[in-house]
C-alpha cells in the first residue's frame, strides 16, 4: 500500500505549481548545459550551429540596402578562427564550403567599392577559401520582383523555396487590405486544441516603429526602409498546466503562415527575434500598447518588393542530417 501511496503523491505533486516550476528549472538547466556561446563549444554540433550563426551574420550584412565598407571585421575574425578549428577537427564540409563562398562574396563586395581590407585578414580569408571546394553557395543572390510574382500560383515546392528574408524594401506603402488578407490566410495554422491564442499588432507610424526597432536591436542597416511592423504575440490566458512552451509553438506556426501569406501577396518580410530579458520584453509591450498577458513571439518587418534586390543565400543543411529514421 505504501508503494501506491507514494506513486499517487508523486503524480499529484507533478500536477501542482511546484511540479511545474521544477519542470521549467529542468528546461533552463538543459538550455544552459547544451546550448552554445562564444566560449562554450563542447562538440561538433555546438560548433556547427555557432558557425552557421556567424556566417549568416555576414550574409545578412551583404543583403542590406547599403552595406558599410569592411563591415563585420571582428565577426570575420571569429568566423575564421572557429572555422579553421572546425576543419582541423572534422575536415571540410557543406558548412565550411558555404562559409568560404560567403567570404568570396564579402571580398567581392569590398573590391567593388574599392575598400581595402586589412592585409593579414585578407590573407587569412584567402587561405580559408583555398581549403574548400566552394560546392555549396553562401553570401547573397539577386532576386527580381517579377520572379516572385510568377511563382504565386506555381507548385508548392517551388513557391516555398522562393521565400527569403528581405532587408531591402521599396518605398511604396503596403496596403492595409493586403495585411488583412494575409492574416486571414495565416489564421488557418494549427494550434493546440484549436485555441488560436495568437495576436498580431501592426504598426506603420515611422516614429513608433523606429523606437520599437531600436529596442529590438537586430535590424541595423535596413530600419529606415521597413514599411510596416508586426509584433506577433501569444495570449497566456489560452494555456494551462505544462503548456508555457506551447504558446511559442503555436505562435511560431502562425508566424510562418503569415510570412508565406505575405509572400503569396508579393509582400516581403523579415522575421526579427524577440529573445530578450523580461525587462526588455515589458518595455516593448508598454511602448507598443500590448497587454501584459501576452508574450512576444517575434517582430516581423514588412514592405513592398523592389524591382530587384539581394537576399542571403541561407544554404540549407542536407536532409540526411535532419531526418532520423527509427
Amino acid at each position: 500500500m505504501n508503494f501506491f501511496v507514494k506513486k499517487a503523491y508523486a503524480l499529484f505533486f507533478w500536477r501542482t505549481p511546484c511540479g511545474e516550476v521544477l519542470s521549467k528549472t529542468y528546461d533552463i538547466y538543459n538550455h544552459l548545459k547544451f546550448g552554445f556561446n562564444d566560449y562554450k563549444l563542447f562538440d561538433k554540433a555546438n560548433l556547427e550551429f555557432y558557425l552557421t550563426k556567424q556566417y549568416h551574420i555576414v550574409e545578412k550584412g551583404l543583403a542590406l540596402p547599403n552595406p558599410r565598407p569592411g563591415f563585420g571585421a571582428e565577426k570575420i575574425k571569429l568566423l575564421l578562427d572557429k572555422g579553421n578549428l572546425y576543419i582541423q577537427k572534422y575536415g571540410t564540409s557543406q558548412l565550411t564550403s558555404s562559409i568560404a563562398h560567403c567570404l568570396v562574396d564579402y571580398l567581392a563586395f569590398n573590391d567593388r567599392i574599392d575598400h581595402t581590407i586589412d592585409i593579414k585578414v585578407r590573407k587569412n580569408i584567402d587561405a580559408f577559401i583555398a581549403k574548400n571546394d566552394l560546392s555549396y553557395k553562401g553570401g547573397t543572390k539577386h532576386v527580381t520582383k517579377d520572379s516572385i510574382k510568377s511563382l504565386a500560383n506555381k507548385p508548392f515546392n517551388e513557391f516555398v523555396k522562393s521565400r527569403f528574408s528581405i532587408r531591402d524594401f521599396s518605398d511604396i506603402d503596403v496596403p492595409i487590405a493586403t495585411i488583412n488578407d494575409s492574416i486571414d490566410l495565416a489564421k488557418f495554422a494549427p494550434s493546440v486544441c484549436n485555441r488560436q491564442s495568437w495576436q498580431v499588432h501592426y504598426y506603420n507610424d515611422k516614429s513608433l516603429m523606429k523606437e520599437l526597432l531600436t529596442i529590438q536591436n537586430g535590424n541595423g542597416g535596413f530600419t529606415d526602409c521597413i514599411n510596416g511592423l508586426m509584433i506577433i504575440t501569444g495570449d497566456i490566458k489560452g494555456f494551462t498546466k505544462y503548456e508555457s512552451n506551447q504558446l511559442f509553438v503555436d505562435g511560431g506556426l502562425f508566424s510562418m503562415n503569415i510570412m508565406l501569406a505575405l509572400h503569396y501577396h508579393n509582400i516581403g518580410s523579415c522575421p526579427l527575434n524577440t529573445c530578450v530579458p523580461f525587462v526588455i520584453e515589458n518595455k516593448i509591450k508598454k511602448l507598443a500598447s500590448i497587454p501584459k498577458h501576452e508574450r512576444l513571439i517575434m517582430m516581423l518587418a514588412v514592405g513592398n518588393l523592389k524591382e530587384e534586390f539581394k537576399v542571403a543565400v541561407s544554404e540549407r543543411r542536407s536532409t540526411d542530417t535532419i531526418l532520423n529514421f527509427h
